[in-house]
């Protein structure tokens, strides 16, 4: 008997770096972990901070763990823009690494600069390279600082992940936001009222990699973003929107993913969500706190996390959200102690790995495989 002879009516929803993989290999126990999923055909979906194409993710992934992953089974910390189509039409500066202006025109955006080439309409902005002190001046003295006519305010800030060069975009997007989207116009930083949009994916501060310590992720770019916004204004920075973990409209896109999976194998809605992750202050309290979101009244539609949520509601029936912690990636349970002052980052349970996490979800669920007879 491979399982219990029902169909599933949940799903497995994973963080990728730390819980799939170390780096750039697979760590063992999750390709176990997937391949019993498969056979017991429960639907399961990605839901990770990375910052490049569905696509490609779900290709890496499928050869990773020698499983089949559709590109509609990841969702990325930009995957949900599909749904902010309010700025898919305005000129947006664009901030991250890698292929970023193809995965903002995947996610809807039509009119996109970069900071490279705000770089080159104004290149007197970037100022931190000495070497671009020496260009500046030897351009002025043979063609003088001139600014194409042609350039149109940006309307809007989308940061898809942590730059190359901290320093250039932490300059240029200040000034963005000092100047109202206008560099030709300065004005008194003192005074300047609400900036334009600004939307961030990943608030993650740190991520597990190879190295032994955590290393920076794109939440650390935003700190000193908000840091040096508010030092330069006085004001705080104001995200107009949040989007990828822990916010409440990425667990609802993913939700929104299984769904659709479900759908189309002929299996029921999906009831019950089961969310493996490595790093308790962003995937457990992504999942606690939409755990709370699907217990509350989901009339209200508010979102604690102050970002938008989607309005699928054919799509969205999860009724729990449960939050598995594993030891594989950010948590090591020899250093850390999880603090009960911190409800939101405590787990339903902890377990070992991906491959222990599946086995506890499938108990639960009173499945039963053969795959490891």
């Amino acid at each position: 008997m491979t399982m219990s002879g029902k169909s599933s009516n949940f799903a497995c929803f994973f963080d990728v770096d730390g819980v799939i993989t170390k780096g750039p290999n697979v760590i063992p126990a999750a390709k176990v972990a997937l391949q019993e999923l498969v056979q017991c055909n429960v639907p399961y979906v990605f839901v990770s901070n990375t910052c490049m194409l569905e696509s490609e993710k779900a290709k890496q992934l499928s050869e990773m763990l020698e499983v089949p992953v559709l590109a509609e089974q990841v969702v990325l910390a930009h995957t949900p823009m599909r749904c902010l189509t309010e700025y898919h039409s305005k000129h947006v500066l664009i901030c991250g690494q890698g292929r970023i202006e193809e995965i903002a025109r995947v996610v809807g955006f039509k009119d996109t600069t970069t900071i490279e080439r705000l770089c080159n309409t104004f290149p007197e902005l970037d100022m931190v390279d000495h070497t671009h002190r020496t260009n500046l001046s030897e351009l002025i003295k043979t063609q003088g600082l001139v600014h194409g006519k042609d350039f149109r305010p940006i309307e809007a800030i989308v940061l898809l992940g942590e730059p190359i060069h901290w320093e250039q975009s932490l300059q240029i997007i200040t000034d963005i936001l000092l100047t109202h989207g206008n560099p030709n116009i300065t004005s008194n930083s003192s005074n300047i009222g609400d900036h334009i949009p600004i939307i961030a994916c990943n608030k993650d501060l740190v991520f597990k990699a190879v190295a032994d310590l955590p290393r920076f992720g794109h939440g650390a770019f935003l700190t000193c973003l908000e840091a040096l916004y508010k030092k330069l204004s006085g004001n705080d920075l104001r995200y107009t929107a949040l989007v990828g973990k822990p916010y409440e409209i990425s667990f609802q896109y993913a939700e929104m993913m299984a769904n659709k999976l479900a759908r189309s194998k002929g299996q029921p809605k999906i009831e019950r969500m089961y969310f493996i992750g490595d790093n308790p202050e962003v995937d457990i309290v992504g999942a606690n706190i939409y755990n709370a979101f699907l217990e509350s009244a989901k009339a209200s539609n508010n979102s604690c996390t102050g970002s938008g949520l989607l309005s699928h509601p054919r799509l969205l029936s999860a009724k729990l959200c449960e939050s598995i912690l594993v030891c594989t990636g950010v948590y090591d349970p020899s250093i850390h102690t999880l603090n009960p002052k911190q409800p939101w980052s405590i787990p339903t349970t902890i377990q070992k790995d991906a491959s222990d996490a599946v086995t506890y979800i499938l108990n639960k669920e009173n499945f039963i495989s053969n795959f490891r007879v």
